[in-house]
C-alpha cells in the first residue's frame, strides 16, 4: 500500500471516528441567553449543523461554477426557518430534517453532479429552514427583545456564512485530492446521518421527546 492511500485509510478513520463520537451530543443546543455570540457558537453546537453548513460550501465550490449559489440559498432558507419558528409556525420533527439534512449532503458528495443543480439548490434551501428553524425554536424559551434577537441572528448567520466559506476554500486547499475527500466526506456524513436518524426513530418510538 503506498503512501497516499495509507492517508486515505487514516483521513476516512479519523473523520469517521469524529462523527460517531459525536452522536450522543449531535444538536445539543445553547444557553437560552441570546446575544450575538450565543448566535455565533449556535453553528458549533451540534455536529449536524456543523457538518451541513461545512459541506454545503464544500459541495457549491465542488460542483457549481458560481460557488455562492449554494451558501446564499442555504442562508436564505436559514432565515426563513428562523422567521417561521419566531412567529411561532409548526414545523412538526424538525430535528428529522436536519438528520435528514446531513443524508443527503452525504449523498450529493458521493453522486457529485448527477443530479440538476436547481433541484440540489432548493433541497439546499430546505436544509436551511430547518437548521434555522431549530434555533429560533429557543427564542420561545427565552424572555428577550428585538434588539438582542437582531444581534442573536446576525451572529448565526455570520458563523454560518464563515463555515460555509470555510468549506469552499477546502476543496482549493486539496486540489486534485479534492475527489477522493469528497467521497470519504460523503461517505462519513450519509452514516453519520442515518445513525443519527435511527437514534432519533428509537427515541420517539420509547416515547421521549425529539
Amino acid at each position: 500500500m503506498n503512501a497516499y492511500m495509507k492517508n486515505v485509510l487514516l483521513s476516512l478513520v479519523a473523520l469517521t471516528g469524529l462523527l460517531f463520537s459525536n452522536l450522543a451530543s449531535a444538536h445539543e443546543g445553547h444557553d437560552v441567553t441570546l446575544s450575538f455570540m450565543s448566535g455565533l457558537l449556535h453553528p458549533f453546537s451540534g455536529l449536524d449543523h456543523l457538518l451541513v453548513i461545512l459541506l454545503v460550501g464544500f459541495w457549491s465550490a465542488f460542483v457549481l461554477k458560481k460557488i455562492w449559489f449554494g451558501p446564499c440559498v442555504f442562508l436564505l432558507g436559514m432565515c426563513i426557518g428562523v422567521l417561521a419558528g419566531f412567529i411561532g409556525l409548526p414545523l412538526t420533527f424538525f430535528e428529522f430534517g436536519i438528520a435528514a439534512s446531513v443524508i443527503a449532503i452525504g449523498l450529493l458528495l458521493l453522486a457529485k453532479n448527477q443530479y440538476s443543480p436547481q433541484s440540489i439548490l432548493l433541497l439546499i434551501g430546505a436544509f436551511g429552514v430547518f437548521h434555522g428553524f431549530a434555533h429560533a425554536e429557543l427564542f420561545s424559551t427565552a424572555s428577550v427583545g428585538s434588539l438582542l434577537v437582531a444581534q442573536d441572528i446576525a451572529g448565526l448567520l455570520l458563523a454560518t456564512g464563515i463555515l460555509h466559506l470555510s468549506g469552499a476554500l477546502l476543496v482549493k486547499a486539496l486540489k486534485e485530492k479534492t475527489s477522493i475527500f469528497a467521497k470519504i466526506a460523503g461517505f462519513s456524513s450519509l452514516m453519520y446521518g442515518l445513525l443519527l436518524m435511527g437514534q432519533m426513530t428509537l427515541a420517539l418510538i420509547g416515547g421521549a421527546a425529539v
